[in-house]
């Protein structure tokens, strides 16, 4: 019999608005993205996303827990990445606090690293940044999960 599960190390991304999510695997983004972002989540605080002029990203990180904020004026869009268990859970339920979305609260997307993004008002002051979001998302997601390490 054919064994067709994919076996690989991935990150299964859920878009909150949509509930539309895929798996991706680290062939999926490049080496010199990957260290571009690098300073990116390396602390806390708020940096310039290189080569996206007037975009900046707030990052708080609790353990292997990421929470970051895309920001022109007003906010973008939301990024939650999770590289545990523990704490997982609140992450996403604090994802879903005073706002209606596709996707559940009490419901986490997978046991595997997971990545979420939650776009927010100031998307429609800058449409055009829905192209480089998806890529960003996924980009910044990887970064991190080799920064952290694995789940365990």
């Amino acid at each position: 019999m054919l064994d067709i599960v994919d076996r690989r190390p991935h990150i299964w991304h859920v878009n909150l608005q949509t509930n539309k999510s895929y798996r991706s695997h680290r062939t999926d983004v490049t080496d010199a993205a990957v260290e571009t972002l690098r300073p990116l989540v390396a602390a806390d605080g708020e940096f310039d996303i290189p080569n996206i002029p007037g975009r900046k990203l707030w990052v708080t990180r609790s353990g292997k827990l990421l929470l970051a904020t895309v920001q022109a004026e007003n906010p973008i869009c939301t990024i939650a990445v999770a590289a545990q268990t523990v704490g997982a859970d609140k992450l996403w339920q604090m994802l879903h606090e005073n706002i209606k979305l596709a996707t559940r609260a009490d419901y986490l997307p997978s046991d595997n690293p997971w990545s979420a993004v939650r776009t927010e008002v100031g998307l429609a002051d800058h449409p055009d940044d829905i192209e480089w979001l998806t890529d960003f998302e996924r980009c910044l997601a990887w970064t991190w999960i080799e920064r952290v390490g694995p789940k365990r």
